[in-house]
């Protein structure tokens, strides 16, 4: 389950209803993909050039996995 938020005066509000019992734990994952983007472009782009890799996919798996998980 994803949920968008903007931190805003110290407190993360959701951008759309949420549907969670009041007090319930979450973990918050914070993305900036430019900067990863900037970061790692150059070894990404080595690796699918020698992989084949779908790196849109493997992203898509890698969270279904962690929200399975969850």
């Amino acid at each position: 389950m994803g949920i968008r938020a903007v931190y805003k005066n110290g407190v993360f509000k959701p951008l759309d209803d949420v549907n969670l019992p009041e007090g319930t734990e979450v973990e918050v994952v914070v993305t900036n993909p430019r900067e990863i983007i900037k970061k790692y472009a150059g070894i990404l782009r080595e690796l699918r050039e020698a992989q084949e890799i779908d790196w849109e996919e493997a992203y898509h798996e890698y969270v279904l996995k962690r929200a399975s998980n969850g």
